[in-house]
């Protein structure tokens, strides 16, 4: 499958300062203004877009051409069959219980989903149709995912007694989320992230703290998109 996230240009779906503008609102909702974040939005954005990437690809091997109008269509009834076959997309279960299909989901979602689904369709070539009932749903479950990666997030760094959100609780909150299959496709795209060009990144050898000068900057950074 020739992903999205291989080459992924993060502008062409939110800017930084959108990306994190969205994320520092949704922490206030929730009685997080003073956490920060390290490099989290970014690598928060890729799991998604790859957990995406992911589900399309499994249901493009159960597509048949629609005899009427020649296309291929990826339906809700398809998308329903993946993710209940076995276990790899079992965290999705607890999603589609709650979808309630009156609901649009999309302008909710931190990026631009509309566009990764038009990338993905154009990818596939001009025969492949992501039905609109179809786009609703994926739009609900990676958003109900985004929701739930950050309160796990915030849940795992309240306990640690800090208030930085960086790439090691992303890739620990993934763990106790995903499969086996998921997970380690998604931490061996987070591990490839250039962590340096942030200057904000932890780098201590026990994959649990942030460094002192390291926060200070994430937290310079935050007061200056304000």
């Amino acid at each position: 499958m020739s992903q999205i996230t291989s080459g992924l240009n993060m502008s062409e779906y939110v800017s930084n300062a959108q990306l994190k503008k969205k994320i520092k609102s949704y922490l206030n909702e929730i009685n997080c203004s003073d956490f920060k974040m390290s490099n989290y939005s970014k690598g928060l954005v890729i799991t998604l877009v790859m957990v995406l990437e992911e589900l399309l690809s499994d249901c493009l091997k159960h597509v048949v051409k629609n005899e009427t109008d020649g296309l291929y269509k990826i339906t809700p009834l398809i998308l329903n069959t993946v993710i209940n076959d076995g276990t790899k997309y079992s965290f999705m279960l607890k999603y589609i219980k709650t979808f309630n299909s009156k609901l649009r989901f999309s302008d909710s979602i931190f990026f631009n989903i509309k566009k990764v689904l038009d990338n993905l369709e154009s990818k596939y070539g001009s025969k492949l149709m992501i039905s609109p009932d179809s786009s609703n749903l994926i739009c609900y479950i990676i958003l109900t995912l985004q929701y739930e990666m950050v309160d796990l997030s915030v849940r795992m760094v309240k306990y640690s007694k800090r208030r930085t959100l960086n790439i090691n609780v992303l890739k620990s909150s993934s763990g106790f989320i995903f499969s086996e299959d998921v997970k380690s496709k998604v931490e061996l795209k987070l591990d490839s992230i250039d962590e340096d060009k942030e200057k904000n990144i932890e780098v201590e050898e026990d994959g649990e703290g942030v460094e002192i000068e390291a926060e200070a900057e994430v937290e310079d950074d935050e007061e200056e998109d304000d």
